[in-house]
């Protein structure tokens, strides 16, 4: 444990934001989101076509205050339960700012544009906010029966500001008001405690042998080979922070941080125009540019079942196609497209490692179990299930290797329970592949939790006993972006982007998940690696797994 904690301190020495950074905490956190909000002004048509906010002004981002501190991530350093959903975090009263950033295709801004440089005084913007989006990315589990679905309020005393960067994709919008209004939803002093109930599990076959793995690693796919790239994409520099300054205030900030080192993480993401946050902001300066790996072979799924030959389907983006190391054409990892050439997120990157390396140190362990085979070549009829257990995975003496056969309870909580995910499978010459499921939630750790829509699997179990395997589906880009930002400047140095670079690539490479009402394509294909190690789980609870039953009565009798 000692040698895990001092290389968990090295990975972090490593990158450009210090330990007590990364992982601070703080309540004054700041509240915004990647995705759809809308504003309301009188006498002015905005062109939305949510219908819940029709011909409203929509906005592609927005944060609340003009200097918003950095949020907290939560579940570092114990036990944490994501089963809580956090309340608005806009200003409970009196003057105030909300930014917000607008589309430049929109069709409300050329009236937003002169109504701002009027400088006229607005009396009133009605505001709304996906209460999901605004939400804490680290929690999970349905939204309570009386939090609405979006939040409004009302913004009094309005003066606008839109300082303009050519080349930006998106508009930058200040709206400083004299007084909020909270309009549907009462101020919450801390996040409400949530409750789920657990998956509904199909039975599985009853018939054959199963084997169950403990996941040892667990990642997405973004390598091909090591030459896959021509650059790495870069991270802001310091040149960035002053681009958008006066001459002036440039020269006024570097003075003021000479003797410090420069514009650290804290003070990077505020260089945007008027100096906006543009991690929360990403469309509100020019695009920097993105680097792409140039490879053809890529492991993942046919996820649309187009292989690059016929016409797209209606449902799916155009989008580049690879073929799988076996030669299968069609495959649609578009999150390899983005993530292949950025260093942290390479196997050998900060974030798979120090995930890795927490789980294997005694987080939450991923279990995977293969139900019903009746013949380990060929069987039309397996089930493969995803599990969770808070039981630590055992290492030799060296904290690298994974001890094998250990049995893991597993864990009955609803944060877990609800997330169960059984698919029906068939074996095909040794491998194993699942039928798609519409949707399901992955625990990466204890606090780190995303949606993969239209999931699948293809498993094989190794000659030493051991387990390779891959999971795919569709990401929704909004909860990707929002988590990949929400560490603002700390993420871009320790990971390895820019990110208003990152923001449009995973914009231009979205490819599933059609709006139907928008026509834009908010889900990203995306592809991941697992290897397991064999394990067991106890029998009384296997036994109710393999029935579709409960387990909840059986945690704690056995082990």
């Amino acid at each position: 444990m000692q040698a895990t904690k001092g290389r968990l301190r090295q990975i972090m020495a490593t990158g450009a934001v210090a330990v007590a950074t990364l992982f601070c905490t703080t309540d004054d956190a700041w509240a915004y989101y990647i995705g759809p909000s809308y504003f309301r002004i009188d006498g002015l048509a905005g062109g939305a076509l949510d219908p819940a906010h029709k011909d409203w002004v929509r906005a592609e981002a927005n944060y609340w205050t003009a200097r918003p501190s950095l949020r907290e991530i939560r579940g570092i350093t114990g036990k944490y339960s994501g089963l809580k959903f956090t309340g608005p975090r806009a200003p409970k009263s009196g003057a105030s700012m909300l930014a917000v950033s607008v589309d430049k295709a929109s069709p409300a801004l050329a009236g937003l544009m002169q109504l701002c440089r009027s400088g006229k005084v607005l009396p009133q913007v009605i505001f709304s906010e996906s209460a999901d989006l605004a939400r804490h990315p680290q929690e999970h589990g349905p939204r309570p029966a009386n939090v609405p679905a979006f939040y409004e309020y009302r913004l009094s005393g309005v003066h606008l500001t839109c300082p303009v960067v050519a080349g930006a994709p998106e508009q930058a919008f200040g709206l400083k008001f004299d007084e909020i209004t909270w309009l549907n939803f009462t101020p919450q002093p801390k996040p409400i405690e949530i409750t789920a109930e657990p998956a509904k599990l199909f039975p599985a076959p009853r018939s054959g042998t199963s084997r169950q793995f403990v996941i040892s690693w667990f990642a997405p796919i973004s390598d091909s080979r090591p030459d896959q790239c021509a650059r790495m994409n870069p991270k802001p520099t310091q040149a960035d922070y002053y681009a958008l300054m006066s001459p002036a205030r440039a020269a006024e900030q570097r003075a003021l941080l000479a003797d410090k080192g420069g514009a650290n993480t804290i003070l990077l993401p505020f260089r945007g125009p008027d100096e906006m946050n543009v991690t929360m902001m990403p469309g509100i300066v020019a695009d920097p540019g993105f680097t792409e790996p140039q490879v053809d072979v890529v492991r993942g799924f046919n996820l649309d079942g187009n292989d690059g030959t016929g016409a797209v389907p209606a449902s799916t983006r155009p989008h580049r196609n690879y073929v799988s190391p076996d030669g299968e054409k069609g495959i649609d990892n578009q999150l390899f497209t983005v993530q292949g050439c950025i260093e942290g997120w390479r196997r050998s990157g900060f974030l798979p490692m120090i995930g890795n390396e927490l789980r294997r140190a005694g987080g939450l362990s991923i279990l995977v179990e293969i139900a019903g085979i009746d013949d380990p070549r060929n069987d039309d009829d397996v089930a493969v299930t995803i599990l969770y257990s808070t039981d630590a995975m055992r290492k030799d003496g060296t904290s690298k290797i994974i001890l094998p056969d250990y049995t893991f309870r597993v864990n009955d909580s609803p944060e877990y329970s609800q997330d169960f995910a059984r698919f029906r499978a068939r074996i095909v010459d040794g491998v194993i592949r699942t039928e798609p499921l519409d949707k399901i939630y992955m625990h990466e750790g204890p606090a780190t939790t995303w949606s993969l829509s239209s999931a699948r699997m293809r498993l094989e179990i190794q000659p030493d006993g051991t387990l390779k395997a891959q999971l795919g589906g569709y990401r929704d880009i909004r909860d990707y972006l929002g988590a990949a930002f929400f560490r603002s400047s700390d993420y871009e140095n320790t990971i390895g982007f820019q990110s208003p670079g990152l923001y449009n690539a995973v914009k231009r490479a979205a490819d599933g998940m059609k709006d139907p009402v928008t026509g834009e394509f908010t889900g990203i294909s995306a592809a991941y690696e697992m290897e397991g190690i064999p394990a067991f789980i106890p029998p009384r609870q296997q036994k109710k797994l393999i029935a579709g039953l409960d387990i909840r009565e059986t945690v704690g009798k056995t082990r």
